[in-house]
């Protein structure tokens, strides 16, 4: 695919964030696909693998088991014969016993280690909602640095907030997770993960992440305005002040936002977290909207703090900061582009 060309302006297509673009003018041909159903496992210097690897049931790399057959899907109980049809009532009862007390007890056999930090893993995934990109990625990298640093690693559970970060951080904008969030999850869990005990186990396996630097308060705006564009009290108060629809206003905020952050240069940042930085930005873009179109604004410091999880008085503190740039001619810029939106 990348050899071809564009049908459009006959440019050629490259690979860019997991599907086939064309490099001028952006157009998505194909996405990328890849085959999940990998082996988890080392080889030996013969060419031949070892009797204990993992493989994944129905796909699922978060569900593993020693090589060899299994009944059925995992939580699956209703059984049919090689026809497809259901078996009799008696069967399904002998075949449901027969799973119940041998099937997951035997795959997990010897490896109830990494059967219940994958359990606590998958969680953590569907709390946080991460990508099946980012699952694979983290899940590979768990057993990998599990086999490749075996005498070093103590608590598995740990090892796996690692695993999760480090594919977080390759990620880059695609799923723009902090520290913080990743540990809090686990933290809820009942697991005692801090940020401090995963930094120093990084350092002990001398693994470093595949972005160099911090993050910047722009990979997080998109998702500041998702989260205060569903808050079902902001879209009120979004139609009532400005009559506009909470998908135009969400877009608005997004470009004024990364506006914003734009004027501010990086060194003058100091020591403020993206994270807090961002969604202070998206409060200061909703005060000069609201300025523009002469308007109460939409969006109050209590709001931001509430939707973003921010301490409120960090969004004070940051606004404040920020307030100190002109931002006159941006706001111009943004209202003649939109200004079709308050008609």
């Amino acid at each position: 695919m990348e050899n071809c060309l564009c049908d459009e302006c006959g440019s050629r297509i490259i690979q860019e964030n997991g599907e086939y673009v064309c490099q001028r003018c952006g157009l998505v041909h194909d996405p990328i696909l890849e085959s999940s159903s990998f082996q988890l496992g080392s080889v030996t210097t013969g060419g031949n693998r070892k009797s204990q690897q993992y493989t994944s049931i129905n796909n699922n790399l978060a569900v593993v088991s020693s090589l060899g057959s299994s009944i059925g899907s995992v939580e699956e109980y209703m059984f049919r014969d090689s026809n497809g049809s259901l078996l009799d009532e008696t069967m399904q009862y002998k075949f449901r016993k027969f799973k119940t007390y041998y099937h997951i007890p035997g795959a997990i056999k010897g490896k109830e280690t990494d059967f219940r930090t994958l359990k606590i893993l998958n969680e953590v995934f569907s709390r946080l909602q991460v990508p099946n990109k980012i699952r694979e990625r983290t899940l590979f990298l768990y057993h990998q640095y599990k086999s490749e640093h075996k005498k070093k690693i103590t608590n598995h559970v740990l090892l796996s907030a690692m695993a999760l970060f480090l594919s977080v951080r390759e990620s880059g904008t695609n799923c723009p997770l902090t520290l913080k969030e990743i540990v809090n999850t686990y933290r809820e869990l009942g697991h005692r993960v801090l940020g401090k005990n995963l930094l120093s186990l990084m350092q002990d396996l001398n693994i470093k992440p595949a972005s160099s630097g911090i993050r910047r308060s722009e990979e997080y705006v998109f998702r500041i305005c998702s989260l205060i564009c569903s808050c079902s009290t902001i879209k009120e108060r979004v139609q009532k002040k400005y009559s506009i629809d909470a998908y135009v206003y969400e877009r608005m905020l997004q470009l004024l936002c990364l506006k914003i952050l734009e004027r501010i240069p990086y060194p003058d940042r100091g020591g403020r977290r993206p994270y807090p930085l961002s969604a202070a930005s998206a409060y200061v873009a909703d005060k000069l909207l609201s300025r523009k179109i002469k308007h109460s604004s939409a969006l109050t410091q209590k709001l931001v703090a509430q939707s973003t999880n921010v301490a409120e008085f960090t969004i004070r503190d940051h606004a404040e900061f920020m307030f100190s740039y002109d931002y006159e001619d941006i706001i111009n810029e943004i209202s003649e582009r939109l200004s079709s939106s308050f008609d």
